[in-house]
């Protein structure tokens, strides 16, 4: 090592067989531990402790840079080196390609009901999104604050662009238990709360007619909904749910009166006035369901505290505090649960923010034709479940597909993959939507990889031992060629006796 310079004693660092064998171990060892990890707290979670990390592209570029010197210090290659080069450059594509679909590729999903289409996935992220009163200026904004969480004196700042408003996090909850309860207040806002009871299980609820996200709930086996009706034609529309699900509409009917109609899968039910307090007999299974509060301005009350979180990261009810300041002044503070969206007096009107997963529009549409479940006898434990698609592409026409659990589809470099599915009336599927940029990269570094070994193995051998063979029929050659040039002369036999001299 003595008497090489500091660049040589780099270079031969960076291609040494040591730095390979560390580098290797640390990859399989830490995609290993990845894929359990995976399975325990989900894909989000693995993505962002491990597949989108600083250091987990430290180390591909680190055995990147490793097999690169090593190819590089055979320079000048020869003739032999064809499969050991062909390999290196396959395992240098394959790792660029790796690194392109991981910072730039997609992973989403997109559910879809039966009959419902749609062009929009939702990443597998989580955002802050910001409209202002004016709704000319919003912003979004990337929220991983699992590992870098803001808190107390530590707040993050997010600067909605071409305004001087800021969106600012004061403090968040990884996880959170939400008790929320409603009481008379003063601005006009009809609620109503319900108990339904079956036979093994009880279950309650809040409606809340003018906020489209609590206007409607569902339970499972039936749905429930509460709508405020301007005629009686209309209360009587809003009663008539349409079959194919127990369903159960509350009308606030022009007069005052609180109505109920009933639906079920089997056909129409019962209708009539709500008497608070006084359970209503249904036909699904032996249940009743109560109505026993009924208020004319409802005002919410939350009460946020954290608590352990479980260990899949779809089970998390994540909180985030935060409001809205700018030079003219701040909205009151407020908590945003996972995938909720709010509504905030600020600069003289209403701003909304929502901490939930940005969406991103694909070019084309997808239409959910069929859905079908198999399950295992006797259970109800799916066995296997598929879709039927349409794709509607303005370039390439319509077309349909079949994407079951082991048959993908494969379409303008997006991936659907069939992920789960929402037993229900009707029923949902929900695909994995992936897109990999690199995946060209990959394959091309898999084909050179392979035409490398196979090469070197195999091909290298076999030219190896032709070319024996040719340079000894070229000696055997030259050594006859010498033999017939050699002058004629008499070469005594060293065996043959002396001849006698004559007498």
């Amino acid at each position: 090592m003595h008497g090489t310079s500091l660049p040589d004693r780099i270079f031969d660092a960076l291609a040494s067989l040591r730095l390979a064998v560390v580098t290797m171990l640390t990859l399989g060892g830490t995609c290993a531990y990845a894929t359990f990890y995976e399975m325990e707290h989900g894909t989000e979670a693995v993505q962002r402790e491990f597949y989108k990390t600083w250091w987990f592209g430290l180390i591909l570029v680190t055995l990147g840079t490793n097999i690169f010197c090593v190819m590089m210090k055979r320079y000048p290659w020869k003739a032999h080196h064809v499969g050991f080069v062909m390999a290196h450059i396959g395992i240098l594509t394959l790792l660029a390609g790796s690194l392109i679909s991981l910072h730039y590729g997609l992973d989403s999903n997109m559910a879809l009901f039966e009959g419902e289409t749609t062009d929009r996935v939702t990443l597998l992220e989580r955002s802050l999104q910001v409209a202002l009163p004016d709704q000319a200026a919003h912003g979004n904004f990337p929220a991983a604050f699992e590992k870098s969480p803001p808190t107390p004196g530590a707040e993050k700042r997010f600067e909605v662009p071409g305004t001087q408003v800021s969106l600012v996090a004061e403090e968040f909850y990884p996880h959170t238990q939400v008790h929320e309860s409603f009481a008379e207040g003063s601005e006009e806002n009809p609620a109503l709360h319900f108990v339904l009871k079956a036979p093994f299980a009880t279950q309650d609820a809040w409606l809340v007619a003018r906020d489209e996200a609590r206007s409607h709930v569902d339970f499972g086996p039936a749905s429930f909904g509460f709508h405020l009706a301007a005629s009686e034609a209309e209360a009587e529309s809003l009663l008539a749910h349409g079959p194919g699900k127990n369903h159960v509409s509350f009308v606030r009917a022009p007069d005052g009166r609180l109505r109920y109609g009933l639906t079920a899968k089997t056909g129409p039910g019962a209708s009539g006035v709500v008497k608070i307090g006084k359970p209503i007999e249904t036909p699904w299974m032996g249940m009743t369901l109560t109505v026993d509060t009924q208020l004319e301005r409802a005002t919410l009350t939350r009460d946020i505290a954290p608590a352990s979180p479980p260990e899949k990261d779809e089970r998390r009810m994540a909180a985030v505090k935060l409001h809205l300041e700018s030079p003219a002044g701040r909205s009151a503070s407020e908590w945003l649960v996972w995938t909720e969206a709010r509504s905030f007096d600020f600069a003289g009107g209403r701003a909304t923010v929502a901490y939930r997963s940005p969406e991103l529009q694909v070019p084309f549409k997808v239409t959910l034709v069929k859905f079908n479940s198999d399950k295992y006898p006797g259970s109800n434990m799916a066995a296997t479940f598929e879709s039927w698609v349409r794709v509607e592409d303005p370039e390439r026409g319509v077309s349909e597909h079949h994407i079951s659990m082991n048959n993908p589809l494969h379409y303008r470099g997006y991936i659907f993959f069939q992920a789960s599915f929402v037993e229900g009336e009707p029923m949902m599927s929900i695909f994995s939507v992936a897109r990999a940029p690199g995946l060209p990269l990959v394959y091309a570094g898999v084909g050179l990889i392979g035409l490398g070994v196979a090469w070197m193995f195999y091909l290298k051998p076999y030219l190896a031992r032709r070319q024996a063979v040719r340079a000894l029929e070229a000696h055997r050659l030259r050594e006859k060629r010498h033999e017939t040039e050699r002058p004629d002369s008499t070469i005594p036999d060293p065996r043959a006796e002396p001849a006698s001299s004559g007498a």
